[in-house]
Formats: structure tokens, sequence, C-alpha cells
């Protein structure tokens, strides 16, 4: 705060007040022939989601205990039920050596977790849902990545990027009457598809996946091409929220929605839906595949939150998406902290070399300690986020963080856990309890943007330009025709 005050003071003491209009209009017409035009897309994301601890940051004086008053993260007496008998039973069934030997969860698990609302936790309970908060999602989470973190993928995304939250908080009430319930009860499996074979981490290109207004027989749709690429629950999936980039050549809208980023509602047997083949993400187990259709007609009953809502899917998905990345990987994190914590501390007490517990060995303290400390912060970051979000709050820029820090975090945590089993966490077998958590790193690494993209982009680009006081203001400044606009540069590069 103080160096920021500084510079402002040195600022206005260098340029007289009669030269900074000279000055600063100079500036801004430099700095406008620079800035790229900015989409609207880009427009729509930089205002999507909510910023709070991450912008105080730029104050120069966040304030930790604003952190303890605000938020506290802790699960209900139900909650808590849940996660001591039902998740407790759920894990009694997972056999991870056998889950990755048969490339697949047991019958009897994918019953139970159907049966018992694991798809629906995040649905109100009025559609039959169990109304969880983010915390106790967090939890069951992080207590299933112990025992497979296939599982753990299963669960995780029916109730982060799953249309069960989409269609609860943005669908029509005949769409939440029909699909909800089915949700709820485990009749439907969903998965969400957005991410393209040329899209990489900008998912949101919807390259190949496009959709043009038609009227049919009187009935107003879209004619859909799409392809589709590495969508978890695919396979198996019943009911599949399908990103399109509409086009609406004709004007057919009529001011009812718009162009742009669009989400339909398919079910499994729609037709000219085609779900698969099966994709196999390393050695693990969870299901994954493709979805793609040519020329599929989708009437706007199919459409998600109805004709008003086509143009607006990117602003669903990028609020719905904090929950996905900062809490669902994040909780894998955990798992493996508890996880390595636990069973390779105990491995060093009773692994003897020459006559001696390795645990006594300074360089496999420094990896446990690594491991312990490491872990505690993923813990600790978990918890923060977990009440941020049951805070009503959707930190765009705090879940990038938490992603990316987790992840990378859980990677070394692996890695030293590996280095301490040594052959024991090499050779694989049933009583190898780390082998299939290290090959399966970096795929949390690499979904829902890989770690590169999501530390340049998300929280060095989107962080400073979404949680700086002045940034946006003065983005909007250079990117608008509006005669007072070199004004409103002016006051706000003055005030940075």
């Amino acid at each position: 705060m103080a160096s920021a005050l500084t510079s402002r003071a040195l600022l206005r003491r260098a340029l007289p007040s009669a030269r900074r209009p000279f000055v600063t209009n100079m500036t801004y017409n430099m700095a406008k022939k620079m800035m790229p035009k900015i989409s609207e897309t880009e427009r729509v994301a930089l205002g999507c989601g909510t910023v709070g601890f991450d912008a105080d940051i730029f104050t120069g004086s966040p304030s930790l205990q604003k952190l303890i008053d605000t938020y506290d993260p802790k699960l209900s007496a139900e909650e808590q039920a849940f996660l001591d008998k039902e998740v407790d039973e759920l894990c009694a069934m997972l056999d991870d050596y056998s889950i990755v030997q048969n490339a697949d969860l047991p019958p009897e698990a994918w019953d139970y977790m159907r049966r018992e609302g694991f798809f629906s936790m995040k649905i109100p309970k009025e559609w039959g849902g169990k109304g969880f908060s983010t915390a106790a999602v967090s939890a069951v989470l992080a207590k299933l990545g112990t025992k497979s973190s296939d599982a753990n993928a299963t669960v995780a995304v029916p109730n982060s990027l799953g249309p069960g939250e989409l269609l609860a908080r943005y669908g029509t009430p005949e769409q939440q009457q029909y699909f909800l319930p089915r949700l709820a009860s485990g009749q439907l499996v969903p998965c969400f598809g957005l991410t393209g074979p040329h899209s990489g981490s900008d998912a949101t290109s919807l390259i190949g996946s496009y959709g043009v207004v038609e009227e049919r027989n009187g009935e107003l749709g879209v004619v859909a091409t799409f392809r589709k690429r590495y969508i978890t629950l695919a396979p198996v999936a019943g009911v599949v929220g399908i990103g399109l980039d509409l086009q609406d050549p004709n004007g057919l809208l009529k001011g009812s929605g718009a162009e742009g980023f669009t989400v339909a509602l398919l079910e499994r047997d729609h037709e000219g839906l085609r779900m698969g083949p099966r994709h196999v993400p390393l050695t693990s187990a969870f299901m994954n595949g493709t979805v793609e259709g040519d020329d599929v007609w989708i009437p706007m009953s199919s459409i998600l939150g109805g004709q008003e809502k086509c143009g607006e899917g990117w602003r669903m998905f990028v609020e719905c998406l904090a929950e996905g990345r900062g809490v669902s990987l994040p909780a894998g994190s955990v798992a493996a902290t508890r996880l390595l914590a636990t069973s390779v501390g105990a491995y060093t007490r009773v692994r003897k070399q020459f006559k001696v517990p390795i645990a006594e060995f300074g360089g496999i303290q420094e990896a446990l300690a690594r491991i312990g400390s490491q872990g505690l912060i993923c813990v600790a970051g978990a918890d923060l986020m977990n009440a941020i979000v049951d805070n009503h709050e959707a930190p765009m820029v705090i879940s990038s963080i938490m992603k990316q820090s987790c992840t990378e975090r859980g990677r070394r945590i692996v890695i030293d856990g590996m280095d301490i089993l040594g052959g024991a966490g090499i050779c694989r077998g049933p009583m190898n309890f780390a082998g299939n958590l290290y090959m399966s790193m970096p795929i949390a690494i690499t979904v829902e943007g890989a770690n590169i993209m999501t530390r340049s982009f998300q929280i060095m680009g989107q962080g400073i330009t979404r949680c700086h006081p002045h940034m946006v203001p003065l983005v909007e400044s250079l990117s608008s025709d509006a005669p007072d606009a070199p004004v409103k540069f002016r006051t706000e590069l003055f005030n940075m």
C-alpha cells in the first residue's frame, strides 16, 4: 500500500496538473492503438464470478482476521453422518488394484452410488437431492480419493460441472421437473461436453461445435454439429450438456436469446447423438470418452434455460466452473496427502535399512516434512475455498490458484512418497497403494485447464486484471469510443 501511494505521489509531482491532460491523452492514444479488441466473450469473462480476498491483496494489507470472521467451514450433522456411514460403506467396496485391472468400478459400487445419492449431493432437496454444502462434497471426495482416485473422479463430475447444478440454477421449470428427480435418483448419470479435439485449455473456443437456428414444421430449434473429447462419464451418462457456438444468420431468435455460447441438454437416445468410444486416461479406470453429432436437430425446449438463455452459456459455465476447478481437484490433493502421510509415515517406521528404521534417516525426514507441510497447505486452502463457495461467492481467480497450487503440491507429495517407498512403490500389485496415484497425477495437472495455462492466463492475466481495483475500468475505457473515455482513462491511471 505504501509503495502504491509513493508511486502515485511521484507521478503527480512529476506531471504538473497543466500538463497531465496532454501526457495522458498521448498515453491513451498509444495504449488504444496497442489494445486488442475485447470480444463479447472476454467482456463477459471479466465480469463473471466474484472477487473478495484476492482483491484485498492488492490493497497491500489483506486481513487474515477478516477471513476468520467471514468464513467458517463445517459440516452439518446430516453431512457428517453421510461421511461416516455411506461413504465408509462405499470405500469398503473399493479395491484400487482391482478397479484398475478391470478398468471399471465394481457393479455394486455403481449401484450403491446411484441409490445413495452420491451423484446428486448438490441437487436441492426439493428435487430429491442431498442439498449438501460444498464443504461436505469436498470431504466426501477427499475420503473416497484415499481408496480410489477413479471413484473420486466419478463422483466429482456430477457434483461440479454436471448439468445438475446448471439445471437447478438456470433450467426452465419443465426441464427441472423432468431432469432433476431423475438425476437425484441415479436414473440418469450426467456429463458435460465442452472440450473438443482442438480446444486444449481454451475449452470455450468451441472449435468444431456449432449450431444454426432453424425452423422446421413450425417449430424453432437448432441444427448442431459437434465433436467433444475427454468427457468424463460420457460412456455411462444418460444425459449430456453440450456447449455450442450458436449462430442465427436469419434472425429467427427475434430478440429472445442471442448468438454465442449456448448449452443444449440431450438424453443418450437423442436422434443423431453418438456417445463413444471410450478414452483410456493413462492407467486410470474412470469413465471418459467422446460425444459427437452431425446435423442433430435440437428443439428450443432442449436448450438449457430455453430460448431466452441462448448465448448465455459462457456465463453459466464460468460461474459453475469455480466449484469444479477450485473444489473437486484440491479434494484429490487432500486425499493424496492423507493417504501418503499415514501410509508412508507408518512404512518408514517398520522398513529398516542398515538395521535402522528409515524414519531415522535425515533424507527421509526431509521428504516426510514436505509431505506434511505441503499437505497442510492443501487442506487449509481447501477448507477456505469450500467456505468461500458456501458463502455464495464464485471466486474465479482463487479457484484457479487452488487448482494450480494444490495439484502441483499434490504431485510433489506423491513424488516424495514414491521416493520413500522405492521398490515397494514401483512394482504394481494389490499391496502397492501409491503406484496408481502416481500415474494419475498428470491427469489432475491437465484437466480444467493445464497448469501452465492456468498460471499464465487465469492467475497472472485474469487475476491482475480482475482483482486490481483500477485495471478493469482502465481496460473498459480503452475499448470504449465514448467521448469521456480519455477522461476515465486519466482518472484510473492517476488512481493506480
